[in-house]
């Protein structure tokens, strides 16, 4: 890539919990991401994981993804503030399904309370670096909660970009069918607070309009592998 002075581009933190040497598939659209926004006008700063906590999370690591993110993308990583080990001990003693039934805000996704601790450190990031753009990357969809705390007290735009359709993805499970239905209350309402919607099929965008999650300009396709 050709050389870009980033001294006359615009800042944009980009907010994302899978980043190298975070090895899932998720991560090579962030990677593309950071790459390429210099072209069109952006300097990149990420937010996301420390190393070291990635095999408190019991995911896997790649460091071999750190050597496809260009010299000039600027990350800062933070605790990832782990619920494995609670959610494990409570399997141990088997109540963990009781736990998951009665607080499922807080089970909902294991990567939950990092997006609300990592709240003070994106808005030092934002007040430092002078940043009025903030980019989420999902799933985890409580990335999205960062990204809407972060518009509220702020200021900031906030785009945010969909691998993966929520309550309308066959991978996710709910504890009831009432679990499911106010699920799906909460997404309407997260889903229409940010300034625009990024999803990475034109069947994504096809299923929010046909539920008129967004409106037709309000939600952009940008394919894998773009």
């Amino acid at each position: 890539m050709q050389q870009i002075k980033l001294s006359f581009l615009k800042k944009v933190l980009i907010v994302s919990y899978q980043f190298p040497p975070f090895a899932s598939p998720g991560v090579q659209r962030v990677i593309n991401l950071v790459n390429y926004l210099p072209k069109f006008g952006y300097e990149p700063i990420v937010l996301t994981l420390k190393k070291e906590d990635l095999p408190k999370i019991e995911v896997n690591s790649d460091a071999s993804l750190e050597e496809l993110i260009l010299n000039h993308v600027d990350v800062r990583r933070v605790d990832s503030y782990p619920l494995n080990s609670f959610a494990s001990f409570l399997m141990k003693l088997k109540i963990y399904r009781i736990f998951w039934f009665f607080f499922y805000p807080l089970l909902w996704e294991w990567s939950f309370l990092w997006s609300i601790k990592t709240v003070k450190k994106a808005r030092q990031i934002i007040e430092e670096e002078q940043i009025n753009l903030v980019y989420t990357s999902s799933a985890p969809f409580s990335t999205m909660i960062l990204g809407y705390l972060l518009k509220k007290r702020t200021g900031v735009k906030w785009v945010a970009d969909l691998r993966d359709p929520f309550t309308d993805a066959y991978v996710w499970q709910f504890p009831t069918k009432v679990h499911w239905y106010l699920a799906r209350i909460f997404e309407r309402w997260l889903f229409s607070k940010p300034d625009m919607l990024v999803v990475n099929t034109a069947e994504v965008k096809k299923l929010y309009l046909s539920r008129a999650l967004r409106t037709e300009n309000d939600i952009v396709v940008i394919n894998n592998g773009f």
